[in-house]
């Protein structure tokens, strides 16, 4: 794996030749101060402009309590460690807008799936800024994208992530919102231009409809491969994810790296790196063939990170507080779009 080959699958180095086969998607150069607050390390605190965000669905909760000025109060908690971003956090909300108050977030390489217990009901699903501020900051997936991106590349040195050709353009990625269900995402493993393997992306759980649909499915991919991908992607050697969502039907979800940094779920590097064919249609499909073909959460050992170990002991009320807010506030909102949708029904 080379650095031109992790260069090649940052979303926005890939997504405008790929525009039409994957989901809407907007990009936004990420500020320095943006940047540097994502790399703050051992601080926990949302930037200003989600304070309302956060007040907002919670005043009627404690309205027992008598008045409550929430500006004061929360003035007094984070004054002096509270950033702000207004110019960068408006262009998030007006992309919100646009995808119909729901989106995804991701940096150029990394969404902050290790981040996910944070989340709305465990849900990568954002709906206002709060939220995506929230599972950036608690990514130790987005740390790494912003600090070692190349970690495993044969040909990395300080001297060449420093040349212009190599400098990283670091950006946020919000993409509409779509619910997918993972068995109907797969991962397909290309080497010297050939797609050699194809793996059911969610090996932790068994699906029986892959089996039923073996033949479909890795017709319907080869196809997609052959019209969309083959010989367009900047690499000779890469990873791509689709979900398949009908028959005929595929979307492009992202381009990994070949190597490593990327998961090869039902098969392991070694054999992919020696992987020799020359059928292109000699390909091997994994899958789960019966639930004791499952294999662990990949991110079973991501919990809780060092700032809520501190809350539990109540080193930092305030902190504790503002996330209490923001999660209700998250939850009364959902709650009442439900119900809204409900009664539209």
């Amino acid at each position: 794996m080379l650095v031109k080959d992790v260069l090649s699958c940052s979303l926005p180095a890939w997504y405008p030749l790929f525009e039409k086969v994957t989901i809407a998607t907007k990009i936004l150069p990420l500020p320095d101060d943006v940047l540097e607050y994502f790399l703050e390390d051992g601080k926990f605190v949302l930037p200003k402009e989600c304070n309302k965000e956060m007040r907002d669905g919670v005043e009627d909760e404690y309205e027992d309590f008598g008045e409550v000025d929430w500006n004061k109060e929360q003035t007094s908690q984070t004054s002096t460690a509270q950033k702000t971003f207004p110019e960068f956090s408006t262009k998030v909300r007006s992309v919100l807008k646009e995808f119909g108050g729901q989106m995804f977030c991701k940096l150029n390489w990394s969404s902050p799936q290790d981040a996910v217990w944070i989340g709305l009901n465990k849900s990568l699903k954002c709906t206002n800024i709060s939220q995506m501020y929230l599972l950036l900051k608690s990514s130790d997936f987005v740390t790494h994208d912003l600090t070692m991106p190349f970690k495993h590349c044969e040909d990395y040195n300080e001297q060449t992530e420093n040349t212009e050709e190599n400098k990283i353009k670091y950006c946020l990625v919000l993409r509409e919102w779509m619910d997918i269900n993972p068995g109907l995402e797969y991962r397909c493993f290309v080497k010297d231009k050939m797609l050699i393997a194809i793996s059911q992306r969610d090996n932790c759980t068994f699906y029986e409809h892959i089996g039923k649909s073996e033949s479909s499915i890795k017709q319907d991919i080869i196809s997609f491969f052959k019209e969309h991908i083959e010989n367009k992607f900047n690499c000779d050697s890469y990873v791509f994810d689709v979900i398949r969502t009908s028959k005929d039907k595929v979307i492009l979800i992202d381009f990994n790296p070949f190597g490593e940094t990327t998961d090869a779920l039902f098969f392991t590097w070694e054999e992919l790196y020696d992987w020799r064919t020359d059928d292109e249609f000699n390909f091997e499909f994994r899958y789960a063939t019966d639930s004791s073909g499952v294999q662990p959460h990949p991110y079973r050992h991501y919990s809780i990170p060092c700032d809520f170990v501190d809350l539990s002991t109540g080193t930092d009320p305030a902190k504790l507080i503002d996330f209490l807010k923001l999660q209700t506030a998250a939850q009364n909102r959902h709650t009442g779009d439900d119900i809204d949708g409900s009664d539209s029904d």
